[in-house]
Parts: C-alpha cells; structure tokens; sequence
C-alpha cells in the first residue's frame, strides 16, 4: 500500500522550502540584471540612462504588487507621515 502525503503535509513542507526557493529565483533575477547591464553598457548606454531606465522598471514592475498585497495592512497618508518621508528624502 502507497502512502499518500496529507494536503496539511504538503502545505508544511512547501512552508519550509518558500525561502529556499526565493532565493533560487533572487539568484536567477540578479543574474538576469548582469547579462542586461552588461550587454547595455557595452553597447556604449550611459550610466545615468540606464540607472533610469532599470529604475523605471523596477517601479513599474513592483508596484502593482506593492498595491494589491499592501493594500489591507499599509497606514493611511497622513501629513505627518507624508513629512518624514520627505524629511528622509533630503536627509537620504
């Protein structure tokens, strides 16, 4: 007779092996982000056009992430909040 994982020690052990696999994919994006800054930099790119550019993206790519999973838990904008967050702005 086989023995059949439960669904709650699937669950368990896919909870042990997420960071291990974030890291996977850490290492696979970082690695992506050389090849890319590498063949634009030897294409003559400039610096600062590309620090824009990787930027533009990255804002673009993690915002919709940024909004729907935060939505519930991120604090209401106050003006109190919104100058700290400037006052590190100018401090940064």
């Amino acid at each position: 007779m086989k023995y059949l994982p439960s669904t709650e020690t699937m669950c368990t052990q896919f909870h042990k092996v997420k960071p291990f696999f974030a890291v996977v994919f850490l290492q696979f994006g970082y690695a992506g982000m050389d090849i890319l800054s590498k063949a634009a930099l030897n294409k003559r790119m400039s610096n600062y056009v590309y620090v824009v550019y990787r930027h533009a993206i990255a804002t673009i790519v993690m915002a919709p992430f940024a909004l729907i999973l935060d939505r519930k838990i991120r604090p209401k904008m106050t003006l109190s909040i919104f100058g700290k967050i400037i006052l590190l702005g100018l401090l940064e």
